[in-house]
């Protein structure tokens, strides 16, 4: 992730519990990165980030991170880690879609607001429609 024009890119941003995360500084200004888990609101780091320089970090538990630079009050983004082998954002109107998954039994992972929910998945044609509850 990087931060840039007093914004961080992306704004959203997946990685694999275990995955090292790299936050940039491109920018001709200090920034900081600080990281707070959502739900709880547990600040996971709070780091200085000079021009040019990176600071590097592993997200050892799932669940979704406000990413924010307390220098630039509306510098804001969303990290998510998961620990699925598959994993994707919904729309504005909350739909998302898995492309090519093989047919066989799942456990559908849904976080929002901080929480997970937790509902079993059959695919077993080209096409399965999951209402989430």
């Amino acid at each position: 992730m990087d931060q840039i024009s007093k914004r961080f890119e992306p704004d959203v941003l997946y990685a694999r519990v275990g995955q090292p995360v790299e936050f940039r500084n491109s920018e001709d200004m200090p920034h900081n990165v600080t990281t707070i888990r959502r739900g709880p609101g547990t600040e996971i780091f709070n780091v200085g980030v000079e021009r040019g320089q990176q600071y590097t970090h592993t997200f050892d538990r799932p669940g979704q991170y406000d990413i924010l630079c307390d220098v630039h009050p509306g510098m804001q983004a969303t990290l998510i880690a998961a620990d699925a082998a598959r994993a994707t954002v919904s729309d504005q109107s909350g739909k998302f879609t898995f492309a090519n998954v093989p047919f066989g039994d799942y456990i559908l992972r849904v976080t929002f607001e901080g929480r997970t929910v937790e509902q079993p998945v059959r695919v077993a044609g080209a096409r399965t429609d999951v209402q989430v509850k």
